[in-house]
């Protein structure tokens, strides 16, 4: 019933650990090698997994839809493999799986900030479990979606993608690698674009690659690309992706003069506010705005509400941010405006807050010792 695939290469010290996550849950498990010079293939079949080997081509739709190829059950359940099923997952799983009216469930992505800690972390929706049908194949030569995408396929066939709990956890990169990673996305982003121009989702995501990678200037080329795209649908009351929300977080941290033509801060806002109310990295970017412009009551409104969305994990999951920015950032800032407001105690309960931050201890520290001084001279 139930057909766990992965693609690997390379991946002998995080397979292990996503294998023995499904192997109770899973009828069959299938690790499509991709060109491993190390243990990989030795691992996947002490697990009892299907190895299949696929000569690399620049593209992981290619390597996912031949995996797809070999799966013999009703459902299909993705993992990449440095993530791990959660054992409170399998109860869920095993009960979607019976679903009639489902085409595919959406599930949670647990990002880790380190892969020493469990926790802090972001949570992000992606659909991950979906039938096993000749009509769901990937395409994309990096960031592989689903063509034609998948909600058109589920209303065609009079099914529905359901929204679920199982949740996945994810290990992340190692800081290490982090460059190398982003030389390889942005090579199959070029790649990707130069096949089938003007996608706006690798636009965005090119431009963004290009940008952490030192490229400034094609990278506001490529995204300046992207944002015309949005010029004609100014004025929708939904956005036609989701992928405009990290547009968005991109354009809003650059000088007004390096905007795309046609695009301003104040259209920036507005789109935020009107189809992304809930994203954090973009009501972190106003509240840093409105603190920067001398508006601490506005700031330290907002920073607020990232710490409540923090507690009550009530954020859009539809981008992946570093979870600081509704925790110990957040707190640091908004006891920073509480401060400027002469909120001396409600500040100083923020920075005590985070004596027991390992980032942000010493600043709360220096804070604190300020808070110290001003009392002193009021003293005297």
């Amino acid at each position: 019933m139930l057909s766990v695939c992965f693609i690997a290469r390379n991946e002998e010290h995080n397979l292990a650990r996503a294998l023995e996550s499904v192997v109770a849950v899973a009828d069959e498990v299938i690790v499509t090698d991709t060109g491993s010079t190390d243990g990989t293939e030795k691992v996947a079949s002490a697990f009892g997994a299907r190895v299949c080997r696929f000569p690399w081509c620049d593209d992981f739709s290619a390597a996912r839809n031949f995996t797809l190829n070999q799966a013999r059950s009703r459902w299909i359940l993705w993992l990449d493999s440095d993530e791990e099923l959660l054992p409170s997952s399998q109860e869920e799983l095993a009960r979607s799986l019976k679903s009639d009216d489902a085409l595919a469930f959406s599930v949670i992505i647990q990002n880790l900030v380190g892969a020493d800690r469990l926790s802090p972390y972001t949570e992000m929706r992606q659909v991950r479990l979906f039938h096993l049908d000749p009509d769901l194949r990937f395409g994309g030569r990096c960031h592989p979606q689903f063509f034609p995408p998948l909600q058109e396929t589920a209303q065609r066939k009079g099914l529905s993608v359901v929204t679920s709990t199982i949740t996945l956890r994810h290990f992340g990169y190692a800081p290490a690698l982090r460059r190398s990673k982003l030389e390889r996305g942005c090579h199959l982003l070029e790649m990707e674009l130069r096949d089938r121009p003007g996608q706006f989702y690798y636009l965005v995501e090119y431009g963004r690659t290009l940008l952490a990678l030192g490229n400034d200037q094609q990278g506001r080329d490529v995204l300046a690309e992207a944002a015309s795209q949005l010029i004609p649908v100014l004025r929708e009351p939904t956005p036609f992706s989701t992928m405009i929300a990290p547009l968005l977080e991109t354009l809003l941290a650059m000088p007004e003069d390096q905007m795309p033509p046609g695009i301003t801060t104040s259209i920036l806002l507005d789109l935020s506010e009107r189809w992304f109310p809930k994203a954090a990295p973009l009501l972190w970017l106003k509240a840093k705005r409105q603190f920067d412009n001398g508006a601490f009551e506005e700031a330290e409104t907002l920073l607020r509400q990232l710490l409540e969305m923090g507690r009550n994990r009530t954020y859009d999951r539809a981008m992946s941010f570093d979870p600081a920015i509704m925790g110990d950032d957040a707190l640091l800032n908004l006891g920073a405006c509480l401060l400027r407001q002469g909120k001396v105690d409600q500040a100083e309960r923020c920075f005590t807050r985070l004596l027991n931050s390992d980032a942000r201890r010493s600043e709360a520290r220096a804070n604190l010792d300020t808070i110290d001084g001003l009392r002193r001279d009021l003293s005297n």
